[in-house]
């Protein structure tokens, strides 16, 4: 017998390759699990274009009276508004900034277009309820500009209308003044 050192068998070669094939395809199986349960869960967080509610003036009245007590922030924009895209980031950071028994926040989209709405909403992960203006919306609510910007404070009166794009700190510090009163 020739003195080679450790003879491995043929038999024991397979053993160890079809060990690591077993491994390498459980791997291939769990991040294919992983991947398709994350895409998913990603595809049922997604608005659909008839998932987004429409709203008159009537009912923003409405959501003002019921939200008394909490200062109440509603921000009328388009998605092809490039103010309103610039705007729409500092509202998604107030709305962890502030907590929702402090601060009721609305989004009210002046689009047509509820496919592009949807889109745009996904895009830029909007944290707050948006809804389609409709009906007598613009006309009562003296829409002229977007974005315009409406601030109720915790008695349900309003007592900011700013058409144009609203500074971040300006919008905090709005906010945090009228918690206060």
């Amino acid at each position: 017998m020739p003195e080679w050192g450790c003879l491995i068998s043929a038999t024991a070669i397979e053993e160890k390759l079809m060990r690591r094939w077993k491994i390498l395809h459980a791997i291939t199986v769990l991040t294919v699990c992983l991947l398709l349960a994350a895409t998913t869960f990603a595809a049922s967080e997604k608005i659909k274009p008839g998932d987004i509610p429409g709203i008159d003036a009537g009912e923003l009245l409405k959501r003002v009276s019921k939200e008394k007590g909490k200062v109440m922030v509603v921000n009328v924009f388009a998605s092809w508004c490039p103010p309103c895209r610039d705007e729409i980031p500092g509202l998604v950071r107030a709305r962890r900034d502030f907590t929702e028994e402090q601060v009721a926040l609305l989004g009210v989209s002046v689009d047509k277009e509820p496919k592009a709405l949807a889109n745009y909403i996904n895009e830029l992960r909007i944290n707050y309820p948006i809804m389609l203006a409709e009906g007598d919306f613009i006309q009562r609510v003296k829409v002229t500009a977007v974005p315009q910007l409406l601030i109720y404070n915790k008695k349900g009166e309003l007592v900011v209308n700013h058409r144009g794009l609203v500074d971040e700190a300006d919008l905090k510090k709005t906010i945090a003044d009228l918690l206060m009163e």
